[in-house]
């Protein structure tokens, strides 16, 4: 939830008026409001299969991490790759912690929570819902959306802003705060109402 408003104040506000919101009594509401729901975690209680979230944003790249270089955050611990990952995702953990408290974004907007493939995984422009473009990227800037697996990452990148403003109603609406998903894959994935987590199709 606290994405989307972040991505409507950003549309909406000048960039003074922007810098006084998010820096004054919003900015505390917003962050208490990130991550209300449980965050997705492997069989081991660590999000992101143990992946180095801030990598995918400095490097590009699906990294592991490492048990050595961990921070808690919304309840769990993550992994990274380095003490410099660790401390940078410390500061700001809202700016590098995948959307939809790490579920599959595509699933998402669809309705339902689901695992997702840590190698499958897109950046999009908070100002536009597009791809960023790697060479002019300022890590931290944009938003990690994480996918079931390769295939529907490629689906999610064909219509990122269809698919994030279809995720977003239906994350605050009803996902948000439903059990998180299985770590695991199962046919019961493609159907609706199989697993917990899973929403009636919002109209």
């Amino acid at each position: 939830m606290a994405r989307a408003l972040r991505r409507l104040i950003a549309r909406m506000a000048t960039p003074a008026v922007r810098a006084l919101i998010l820096s004054g009594t919003l900015a505390g509401a917003l962050a208490g409001a990130a991550h209300a729901g449980p965050q997705f975690v492997d069989n081991n209680g660590v999000a992101d299969f143990g992946y180095d979230v801030v990598a995918y944003h400095t490097q590009f790249a699906a990294r592991k991490g490492s048990p050595q270089f961990v921070a808690t955050y919304n309840g769990v611990p993550f992994w990274f790759e380095s003490a410099a990952n660790r401390d940078r995702f410390k500061a700001d953990p809202e700016a590098y912690a995948p959307a939809y408290d790490g579920h599959c974004a595509y699933a998402v907007s669809n309705n339902k929570k689901l695992t997702v493939d840590p190698e499958a995984f897109s950046i999009v422009d908070p100002n536009t819902n597009r791809l960023v473009d790697p060479k002019t990227y300022t890590p931290g800037a944009g938003v990690l959306y994480l996918n079931y697996d390769a295939g529907v990452n490629r689906k999610f990148n064909k219509d990122p802003a269809g698919v994030i403003a279809r995720a977003d109603d239906a994350w605050k609406d009803c996902l948000e705060t439903l059990p998180t998903a299985k770590p695991s894959k199962g046919l019961g994935d493609l159907f609706g109402g199989s697993r917990p987590g899973f929403c009636p199709r919002l109209r």
